[in-house]
């Protein structure tokens, strides 16, 4: 039979935090709290059992709140898939236009999504506008004054109007206006446009 001082010393518990600590530790390695000498330790009462039952209790209630939280992040992440950005074309613009000058923006549309919006010139009130739409190479040769400047769409002058535009290939379209009046005339216009990106695929 081994003798007493052969048996190997008994862990203990910390009165603080109910954290084991080694034998010999002059202090708790989780909380820190100083550990009395063997001899100095009494049975622990009911009150510090019922303390160690509290904190095991709330260190799993932590943790299970924490697993909860992330399984909940994740589970939102697949069913809301990557975060999808703005499209470009659906926007609001104001355009100064000098006369016999254009503005323009431009963006890729996809065979058979379509842009739909609105135009109104706002100053000076009842002035004109042209309207067109053209693809890369058409715009290229619209911006440069050279042949093969063909508009998507017949083109429209109007004070106001709509822009309802169905693309039949997918490339980039430029959406242009044009100030109609002679640089002599001195008639500065500005454009208010309105569109959105409607897409012709349906998510089920």
């Amino acid at each position: 039979m081994a003798a007493a001082s052969d048996r190997p010393t008994p862990w203990s518990t910390c009165a603080t935090c109910g954290d084991a600590t080694p034998p010999g530790a002059s202090a708790c390695p989780t909380c820190g709290q100083a550990v009395p000498p063997v001899a100095e330790r009494a049975a622990p009462g009911p009150r510090a059992r019922k303390r160690f039952r509290i904190h095991r209790a709330l260190r799993i209630t932590l943790i299970a709140g924490v697993a909860v939280g992330l399984i909940g992040v994740m589970g939102w992440a697949i069913y809301t898939g990557p975060p999808v950005a703005a499209d470009p074309l659906t926007s609001s613009w104001s355009l100064p236009i000098g006369p016999g000058n254009f503005s323009y923006f431009s963006g890729e549309v996809n065979g058979g999504d379509y842009i739909t919006g609105n135009f109104t010139v706002v100053s000076p009130p009842g002035a004109l506008v042209d309207f067109e739409v053209f693809n890369g190479s058409s715009f290229a040769a619209f911006a440069h004054g050279t042949a093969g400047a063909d508009p998507q769409d017949a083109p429209v002058r109007a004070t106001s109007g709509l822009v309802d535009f169905a693309a039949e290939y997918t490339t980039t379209y430029y959406f242009v206006w044009i100030n109609p009046y002679a640089p002599a005339s001195h008639i500065d216009i500005v454009v208010y446009a309105n569109t959105q990106y409607m897409s012709s695929v349906v998510v089920e």
